[in-house]
């Protein structure tokens, strides 16, 4: 949705349904923020001054503000509103914020993936209503992003990539995107998938791979593609939402701040491809 036509109205709205969603009325846990914060907001400036603005840390970053309403069982989830890939367009979304170093190895890690499965799953339920409300949400992304890829056709490329997001709506907009530069594109939602992937068939030039998936994550990706011979030197643009540690990251080949323009990844994806290291194993 284009900033001139949302109003704080929309973002209530959105807000209303979080909360009803994320704690049922048979619970007694209740929130701590509700849709009262925004009284008296009359322009989204209003709405936006009363949510958390992270500064991105890249040239022509897009704008993202959030709000941690959390759920009745963790209290860290957010609500997003967010520009992504299309400058003045803005989304809703829910961000789990739930991509805590938990190994298999720690005594909570089996409680702490049924919790990220509730959160996910929530997720959609959240989202889900949304849409059905008429706000705006990833799915207007990628239908905006399919309008976008019929127009903004490039040259066929020699480059293939791997593009990897558990958001699907996300995902299928970005592919679209991709291709229309030309490039040949597949696409995996899960951590599992992308391995299963590169060690069944020729390998991409490129892999565009999420922080966040459920499962293995894609930190975990990370490590078993430097750990294999096959894949030590693959290129991996790590795309997230999260503040993590660049010291965890020491292996990746480039790292991009979610929500971001599609300038900026196209320009990265090109500044990657153009020095792949050694030539691509079969």
């Amino acid at each position: 949705m284009r900033l001139e036509d949302m109003t704080p109205a929309h973002v209530r709205r959105a807000i209303e349904l979080y909360l009803e969603l994320a704690y049922p009325p048979a619970q007694d846990v209740r929130p701590k923020l509700g849709p009262g914060l925004l009284d008296g907001a009359v322009h989204m400036a209003d709405v936006f001054g009363r949510m958390e603005h992270r500064a991105q840390d890249q040239e022509a970053g897009s704008l993202r503000y959030t709000l941690r309403l959390g759920n009745v069982r963790y209290p860290f989830m957010k609500f997003v509103v967010q520009e992504y890939l299309v400058d003045e367009e803005f989304f809703f979304s829910v961000d789990t914020h739930d991509n805590l170093d938990v190994r298999p190895n720690s005594p909570d890690y089996v409680r702490f993936q049924e919790l990220k499965a509730f959160n996910r799953e929530l997720r959609g339920t959240i989202e889900g209503a949304w849409r059905t409300a008429g706000l705006p949400t990833h799915e207007d992304l990628r239908v905006l992003a399919l309008g976008l890829a019929a127009v903004e056709r490039e040259e066929k490329k020699t480059v293939r990539l791997l593009l990897v997001d558990d958001e699907t709506h996300v995902c299928e907009g970005l592919g679209a995107l991709l291709r229309a530069r030309g490039y040949d594109v597949e696409i995996c939602f899960t951590g599992e998938a992308v391995l299963e992937r590169v060690s069944a068939g020729p390998l991409p030039d490129l892999v565009l791979l999420d922080y966040e998936l459920p499962g293995v994550d894609g930190e975990e990706v990370l490590a078993r593609l430097r750990e294999d011979a096959r894949t030590a030197h693959l290129p991996v643009l790590m795309a997230t939402a999260s503040q993590i540690e660049l010291a965890r990251l020491r292996r990746v080949s480039g790292l991009l701040r979610k929500p971001y323009s599609r300038e900026v990844l196209f320009t990265m994806i090109a500044q990657l491809v153009e020095r792949v290291e050694p030539p691509r194993s079969t």
